[in-house]
């Protein structure tokens, strides 16, 4: 292979990877934060200044029970507050970051079946038209950086099992793709059938 080839070949990978995630981008948008949560709802991290001299304030079991039972719920307490800046009770329990990582771990979910499919097809293609080069390996690693791609999109969301699974399949896919490129017509000893 010659440095044009190569050159070429790490292009068509590159341009092809930045296709794939424009691609999905463009015809299936990811979840935004503020779909979920206005940042009006969340005006500080922090409790309000208080006024100067006026930093004593009453601690309420029940409050710190609710709040214990927002967080646990995987949600936001959001307090009221007296004059003082001083917490008087609970608002409400904010969810909207769970639903925003629910929606996200479902985005990712399909992300990875389009970016799989994808590159399982980019694979092959790229193997039976492995005789053209730089188009046939570069295809053939963009269908690997395709598979990547789409794995490091769901690799929370799949478990241990299903991370050992799929690397597996992913093992022994390559394997057999090497094996098949590399394979020598072995000699037959019947040389009359030849």
């Amino acid at each position: 292979m010659n440095v044009k080839n190569l050159v070429l070949g790490i292009g068509i990978f590159i341009v092809f990877m930045f296709v794939l995630h424009n691609g999905i981008r463009a015809f299936y948008s990811a979840p935004e934060y503020n779909q979920f949560c206005k940042s009006s709802e969340f005006t500080s991290p922090y409790y309000p200044k208080m006024a100067y001299g006026e930093s004593n304030c009453t601690f309420s079991n029940s409050l710190r029970e609710q709040e214990q039972q927002c967080w646990a719920n995987e949600g936001q307490p959001i307090y009221n507050y007296d004059d003082r800046g001083c917490t008087i009770n609970l608002k409400e329990c904010n969810y909207c970051n769970k639903e925003f990582n629910e929606s996200q771990r479902s985005y990712n979910k399909v992300v990875f079946v389009i970016a799989l499919i994808i590159g399982i097809i980019v694979l092959f293609i790229g193997y039976g038209i492995l005789s053209i080069e730089p188009v046939g390996s570069a295809l053939m690693s963009s269908g690997i950086g395709a598979i990547i791609y789409g794995t490091m999109h769901n690799w929370e969301n799949l478990g241990n099992l299903g991370r050992f699974l799929l690397l597996l399949l992913a093992l022994v896919l390559l394997v057999w793709i090497a094996l098949r490129l590399n394979k020598k017509e072995k000699k037959s000893w019947m040389f009359w059938k030849k």
